[in-house]
């Protein structure tokens, strides 16, 4: 089912009329006419994964979603990932699967910044959507970029696609704290296909691709490097710029995303929730 018949579902039993508008070519759209809640209507779910899986980022404005409807609201969408507990992450209203994202106006610190990656890429089950929730954002700046594998996996050359649907990649977590460790380790296949499209995307970031499997990290950091700045390309990635209330929701099994810290002196706080890869609880 797409995301028309899905709309159309949603506007015969909820009174709404959604429609999706692109926010650039390779990937991206925002969804209007639909409101979360923590008990959110399926044919609303419905919606939300169709429009993803043809975009991979889908923005929703005016949304007001406490820390516990958030969580909540995520629930549906697939089983949730709790953050990890140490000094650097703050639990939302002490729930752990909640993650708040704030920097203050004397910081200098985005959580969540450092480069390109995806969400929870070290695990097995790994992260599989991510929901942002903007609360307080400053009055300029704080954007997020996102960026599509698929389409960067397309525009590859024949020799290369074959080449990485051959490789592993081993993805580790480093947080303060916390060695590498055998249950913040996981293997994935460099190329994964999406299960309802059927479209291959890259499926490697460089903050938590160590290394390809059987290779060393010397041989490995070159392709790394090379794919990192191929996926980053311009014409792969879209720019959200952030509301209050907005939420975004992306797949990061077929995405990358970039919080740019560009904005001083002001305050800025977001909610994140993140699911695994599996069927909601």
């Amino acid at each position: 089912m797409n995301v028309d018949s899905v709309a159309d579902s949603v506007a015969n039993e909820r009174g709404v009329s959604p429609s999706a508008t692109a926010i650039a070519p390779a990937v991206g759209s925002v969804l209007h006419g639909v409101r979360l809640s923590a008990r959110p209507d399926p044919c609303v779910i419905s919606a939300i994964r169709a429009a993803i899986a043809r975009r991979l980022v889908l923005v929703l404005r005016g949304q007001d979603l406490p820390a516990v409807a958030l969580r909540e609201f995520t629930s549906h969408l697939g089983p949730l990932f709790v953050h990890h507990d140490d000094d650097a992450v703050l639990h939302a209203d002490g729930l752990p699967e909640v993650l708040e994202m704030r920097k203050e106006p004397g910081g200098d610190r985005l959580f969540g910044g450092g480069g390109w990656h995806a969400d929870v890429t070290f695990r097995k089950p790994a992260g599989h959507l991510s929901v942002l929730h903007a609360r307080v954002i400053p009055p300029v700046g704080g954007d997020t970029g996102f960026a599509s594998t698929i389409a960067a996996f397309e525009a590859l050359s024949p020799g290369m696609r074959a080449l990485l649907r051959t490789l592993e990649a081993v993805h580790s977590y480093h947080g303060p704290g916390r060695p590498d460790h055998p249950e913040e380790t996981a293997i994935h296949p460099v190329v994964r296909v999406h299960p309802d499209t059927g479209a291959e995307g890259l499926y490697i970031n460089r903050m938590f691709a160590t290394r390809f499997r059987n290779m060393t990290r010397a041989e490995s950091r070159p392709l790394i490097e090379y794919l990192d700045r191929h996926m980053t390309r311009p014409k792969f990635t879209c720019r959200v710029r952030w509301r209050p209330g907005q939420v975004v929701i992306w797949d990061n099994r077929f995405t990358l995303h970039y919080p740019i810290n560009d904005f001083t002196g002001e305050r800025r706080l977001l909610l994140r929730c993140t699911t695994l890869e599996g069927p909601p609880g």
